[in-house]
């Protein structure tokens, strides 16, 4: 479940895709001429390095050598530092009772070794060799109620993760003066944040609430959905919303692994295969103890990956390129001759 509240236009406090956070609107201005010395900057950069690389700059074949190295260094230990931040380290985000969803942040079947699943509530996590199937016949039941104020320009909102075939049924009070919008996705809920509404496309319906509202949302794709509450009201509105939730869930016969958690208990540590189909899918239950449940996942790496791809594979990679250097770019010899010259010019040599 995501919950998030805005106001003015200047802000809103939430989270997208499970997870609570903040969200601030910056506005960044950049100059033309900045942008310019910027990719003058970067076409001298590759011009540079393409002149030591096609042997065009003149210097010897040891400098031009380190620099080949040098360069592939810098850029394995760029690329495989920005795979480790995405992969490595603690994933922190919430759910919902009742969630049943895959973990897709900060997991890659190539350079994960295993995944270890944490939870402030009880779970159960699976692994799939190929993507989970969501079994209509199994289906579960998640009832919860909210309430708020609303006033003046501002907005709140309730999302949820539901699989294809669920059904959603939202009952609240409200005025003429609340609308409620019901979106799919969290790139269309930033949209419609960023817009206050007015975008094309960003939201399945908008009504007009009244004292007893009501909206069933059959879910044909499973994805996060949202319920945004917008009041354009100069008094303050009360707004009590009850939400209703039959849930679908996976089809869990066709799992690899299994793992029970328990508060109490170690956390569940599932091994990850290389199959890119591979997914692993937490389900929380319904008689968790929070109405928001705090989960994090670790990735345990896989060493001879890494090793593979950011030492052996450039290593095999630059080897040749270093005895092309080493046999085809001649050392630059101009000094020398420079040299040799000037000394033929000497007085002492005409006698």
């Amino acid at each position: 479940m995501t919950h998030g509240l805005g106001g003015g236009g200047r802000g809103l406090s939430g989270g997208l895709g499970g997870g609570g956070g903040i969200w601030g609107m910056h506005l960044h201005h950049h100059s033309s001429e900045g942008r310019s010395d910027c990719c003058v900057d970067s076409i001298c950069c590759i011009i540079n390095i393409a002149s030591i690389l096609l042997c065009i700059r003149k210097m010897s074949r040891y400098l031009r050598i380190a620099l080949l190295w040098i360069y592939v260094a810098t850029a394995v230990i760029t690329t495989g530092l920005l795979i480790s931040i995405n992969v490595l380290g603690t994933n922190k985000f919430q759910a919902a009772p009742t969630d049943m969803r895959k973990v897709q942040d900060q997991v890659n079947n190539a350079f994960c070794q295993s995944l270890t699943l944490n939870s402030s509530d009880p779970f159960e996590a699976y692994t799939f060799d190929r993507e989970p199937v969501v079994d209509p016949s199994k289906i579960e039941q998640f009832n919860t109620s909210y309430f708020t104020s609303m006033t003046g320009d501002t907005n709140t909102y309730w999302g949820f993760y539901l699989l294809k075939g669920s059904k959603a049924v939202v009952v609240s009070s409200g005025d003429e003066l609340i609308s409620v919008f019901i979106i799919k996705g969290s790139s269309n809920l930033q949209a419609w944040i960023d817009n206050k509404g007015s975008c094309n496309g960003c939201y399945l319906a908008s009504h007009v609430t009244s004292p007893t509202f009501t909206y069933t949302l059959d879910v044909s794709q499973s994805d996060d959905y949202y319920f945004m509450y917008y009041s354009t009201s100069n008094y303050v509105i009360v707004v009590n919303v009850n939400v209703y939730i039959t849930r679908t869930l996976y089809d869990v016969s066709s799992a690899t692994s299994h793992c029970s958690y328990r508060p109490s208990d170690k956390p569940c540590s599932l091994d990850i295969s290389l199959s890119p189909h591979m997914n692993v899918v937490y389900h929380n239950g319904g008689n968790g103890l929070h109405d928001r449940i705090d989960m994090w996942s670790t990735c345990k790496s896989r060493v001879w990956m890494y090793m593979i791809v950011f030492a052996l594979i450039p290593a095999l990679m630059t080897a040749p390129v270093t005895f092309l250097f080493w046999k085809y770019c001649k050392d630059d010899r101009s000094q020398e001759n420079l040299a040799v010259d000037s000394e033929d010019n000497l007085p002492y040599n005409k006698f």
